[in-house]
């Protein structure tokens, strides 16, 4: 969920003021049968070449990006190049991406090599194979070119690019000049997988590219449109479109459209090298956030703050990191806290996940993370249909097993109350606790909770959020001190949504620096606990 997006829709709402087809991913079975990854995964790697998104124009970052991902197919899904040649990593010097690339040499022990032509890239693995190119023009063919290299294991060319690709020895496979995402399923749809789709605006350049080219996906971008609805309608039960769609007014119409399909958003649009990145070897994590065990006190009021947005990949993979409001703050580590966390960091870049793990702070201020609306990605559970949501809950289920999470953030409207859909949630036995964030104001149901196998169901009472009546920290500070004190009672806990895109680590202090004695911060997952253990019900 991005910040325009997010923002724009609430104000204009009135609540903000002024070639062979690649073997498919296994499908959910049922209900009890996870299978996971949801996403395809590069092969492992050794090497990379790494070239600076600076020492390319737009249109080679589009070649880059689709080279990158034949490069990084894993040697058991139809390999162009054969396994042992270095990868490709395109990065952004002295940037989240840069900290990502030594991670990589210090942690796995990569080797890298600097190469700052792209066609001295693309000469490296000509030899072994990459010789065909896509033509392609300006909007819409560059999302047509860009799924047609996958599918044909060649590279997108623009075509003021032609005259140099010709030159370097590569061969025309195809020109997909003037063609859109309707040609495109009528001249390939037997060849498009089904269980994964990649959703970009055609004026992006090197991101999501290499995941096309890699997994043999479509990449699309088409509006809000009867095209988009018989796209995701097409997909199998509970797959994901990672990337970002037509939220000019509001994120809710394309993410409705997929909830109703059965389908999922991961936002991830600005995301690189995922490609390269998705071929780490991974098991599973566990978390440090070690705060130690809290047995509730009488009059005592008890709090806990969880930032939102977790579910953006692109988030977690750039900005979030290095951001003096958030992970970056001196702050962090000074107030307990939870983090947005996506599940499918677990699959699509899993040494970014680990860093996260083992950056985080400990003890009883331990940063926690917690799962991101609504799940494995960005939906709306009480407009699923509710035999994919069972699909969507039993492969979520695994990853929060192999991630070791325990609470799940939804985002929703106004089904707080629809305790059969949380049921889809709580029966799984890694679920502990849901916390309910309503879509237009986060904090809509004022704290109420309701229960679903014995485990709660967590509305926020508060929030903090810039420019919105009630949200700010005064506000808060003055309603939570004014709370009751009763830990058997739900009016004695006070859950806070942190609104990523306004608020930080700073705001959340400005709050806790002012709270009575008798109010405890705690964990989200602390928090969980103890209503769990404590609230009459």
């Amino acid at each position: 969920m991005s910040l325009v997006d997010r923002r724009t829709f609430l104000k204009a709402s009135g609540v903000l003021a002024g070639a062979a087809a690649l073997p498919a991913i296994p499908s959910v079975a049922g209900a009890s049968t996870p299978t996971h990854p949801y996403f395809p995964r590069g092969g492992r790697f050794s090497r990379l070449y790494v070239i600076d998104d600076g020492d390319m124009n737009a249109q080679e970052a589009v070649l880059v990006g689709t080279l990158q991902g034949l490069v990084a197919r894993d040697p058991s899904a139809a390999p162009v190049v054969p396994p042992g040649l270095p990868h490709i990593y395109v990065n952004t010097p002295n940037s989240t991406t840069d900290l990502w690339l030594t991670d990589l040499q210090q942690h796995y022990s990569i080797e890298v090599t600097p190469i700052h032509d792209p066609w001295e890239l693309l000469a490296a693995y000509q030899p072994h194979g990459i010789t065909g190119y896509i033509l392609y023009d300006d909007d819409p063919s560059i999302s047509v070119a860009t799924t047609v290299a996958g599918l044909t294991d060649s590279v997108a060319v623009h075509s003021s690019l032609e005259a140099q690709a010709t030159a370097a020895g590569l061969s025309k496979t195809a020109d997909v000049r003037g063609k859109d995402d309707a040609w495109l399923t009528a001249t390939y749809g037997s060849k498009l997988r089904r269980d994964f789709a990649i959703e970009q605006k055609p004026n992006f350049g090197v991101q999501l590219r290499d995941l096309t080219t890699m997994s043999r996906a479509q990449l699309f971008y088409d509006g809000n449109t009867a095209y988009r609805q018989s796209l995701v309608d097409s997909l199998d039960t509970d797959a994901p479109v990672i990337g970002w769609g037509d939220a000019s007014q509001g994120e809710d119409k394309f993410v409705a459209m997929n909830s109703a399909a059965g389908t999922f958003m991961v936002a991830a649009d600005w995301a690189r090298n995922i490609s390269t990145l998705s071929g780490v070897p991974t098991g599973s994590l566990r978390q440090q956030a070690n705060q130690a065990p809290v047995r509730a006190e009488k009059g005592v009021h008890y709090v806990t703050f969880v930032v939102t947005d977790g579910d953006n990949v692109q988030w977690l993979l750039t900005s979030l990191q290095s951001t003096a409001a958030w992970w970056a703050s001196p702050l962090r580590g000074t107030v307990p806290l939870g983090w947005g966390m996506a599940p499918s960091l677990l699959d699509v870049a899993p040494s970014a996940m680990r860093w996260y793990y083992q950056n985080a702070s400990t003890g009883n201020n331990a940063d926690e993370f917690v799962v991101g609306p609504s799940g494995s990605g960005y939906m709306y559970p009480s407009q699923y249909p509710a035999a994919k949501l069972q699909a969507h809950t039993a492969r979520l289920d695994d990853y929060m097993r192999r991630a070791d999470l325990g609470v799940v953030q939804i985002l929703d409207f106004n089904a707080l109350d629809k305790t059969n859909v949380w049921a889809a949630y709580t029966a799984r036995q890694s679920v502990n606790g849901l916390i309910y964030l309503e879509y237009s104001r986060y904090d809509g149901q004022n704290g109420k909770i309701v229960w679903s196998h014995d485990k709660p169901v967590i509305s926020a009472r508060h929030m903090l959020w810039d420019g919105l009546s009630g949200a700010d920290e005064a506000s808060v500070t003055a309603a939570i001190n004014a709370a009751p004190r009763d830990p058997s009672s739900a009016n004695g806990y006070t859950l806070v949504a942190v609104h990523a895109w306004s608020k930080g680590i700073s705001n959340i202090r400005t709050v806790t620096d002012k709270l009575d004695s008798d109010v405890r911060v705690v964990t989200p997952g602390a928090f969980t606990k103890l209503v769990a253990a404590n609230v009459t019900h």
